[in-house]
């Protein structure tokens, strides 16, 4: 039996599925990390008490990882989060035994994008020929063999999808070739849900690696995929981005920005901020939200709570853009 890594090479035009199919009439995804110091026992937590979780996202890249990263690859580094193994070897046992899918971006940046392309690279096959074909790999973001070679030191068999961005350069593509567009001024760009979306449905994978994703896309994919969403259902899409948003908060939307002593609405006891959970989302095929905290944890989720992290970093709430859709909020007192 010889396993073969596929490659993919994809624009970055958005096109519709064609034919999606709804797999569950709701998907539970939950939020592992919320940036990157955040708590890995906090996500083996939530993987351990919420038993209905189907996906479980690490979003541990912002603009200052993303720098960070970058900085360390022209020092002759590794261009990934350097906590990927520490991450993955206390949750994939259990993701795999519940058969939870891991998404995370701490692949961080391979190359950094010059132009607006998309490559899309998808490598499937077991856990037990990856050292043998290591030689046939095509660059594959170092995340991933970080994984793989974990993986394989537990014992485990596993299929691992990466998505992430590369530049086309060189005088040969002159329409988009720019010398003063070199990788040494360290840009990226934010990727949208398709890519992940493709490697679900396409690899049914049990972990996904990816480059500079928009935060909430991360979250949005296994929506799109479960509960099979088009590009163009944008009712559902800007439902989906909600819930997506509000569990990229993390600990923020379980009370970890809320208490404020002294202040009748926001006062409540440090004794709550003890075991503070992570957030999960119950999102329907229609587009019904709702958002959770695993049973007995410290924090606090509420409506204000939620309210107060829809306001969070979305510049103009009439107008979050994202590179899916641009989504309108508008919060209204509850009754």
């Amino acid at each position: 039996m010889e396993a073969v890594p596929l490659e993919e090479v994809q624009n970055c035009v958005v096109k519709l599925r064609s034919n999606p199919q709804r797999r569950k009439n709701q998907v539970y995804v939950g939020c592992g990390a919320g940036f990157g110091g955040d708590r890995p026992m906090a996500a083996l937590k939530l993987l351990e008490r919420v038993e209905e979780l189907n996906y479980i996202v690490l979003e541990c890249l912002a603009e200052r990882t993303l720098a960070d990263r970058y900085q360390v690859m022209l020092s002759g580094g590794k261009g990934f989060d350097p906590r990927v193994k520490e991450w993955l070897s206390m949750l994939l046992p259990l993701a795999l035994d519940r058969e939870v899918c891991i998404i995370t971006n701490m692949g961080a940046s391979k190359t950094m994008l010059t132009v607006a392309l998309l490559y899309l690279i998808c490598f499937v096959f077991p856990i037990r020929y990856c050292k043998s074909l290591s030689h046939l790999l095509v660059d594959p973001p170092g995340a991933q063999k970080e994984i793989l070679d974990l993986a394989s030191s537990l014992g485990l068999e596993i299929t691992v999808a990466v998505a992430y961005e590369s530049s086309i350069s060189g005088p040969e593509n002159s329409v988009l070739w720019n010398e003063s567009m070199g990788v040494a001024e360290g840009r990226s760009t934010y990727l949208g849900a398709a890519p992940i979306v493709h490697c679900l449905e396409n690899y049914k994978p049990h972990v996904v690696i990816t480059s500079r994703v928009a935060d909430a896309a991360l979250f949005l994919a296994p929506m799109v995929y479960e509960l099979g969403w088009n590009w163009n259902d944008f009712e559902k899409l800007a439902q989906g981005t909600l819930a997506s948003h509000l569990l990229e908060c993390g600990c923020q939307l379980t009370g970890g920005y809320f208490m404020h002593p002294g202040d009748a609405y926001r006062d409540f006891s440090f004794e709550q901020l003890r075991d503070l959970s992570l957030p999960y989302a119950e999102v329907s095929y229609k587009g019904e939200v709702c958002v959770g905290k695993a049973k007995g944890s410290g924090g606090l989720l509420s409506y204000s709570t939620c309210a107060e992290q829809l306001l969070y970093e979305v510049g103009d709430p009439a107008n979050y853009i994202t590179p899916d859709l641009v989504r309108s909020s508008y919060i209204s007192s509850p009754l």
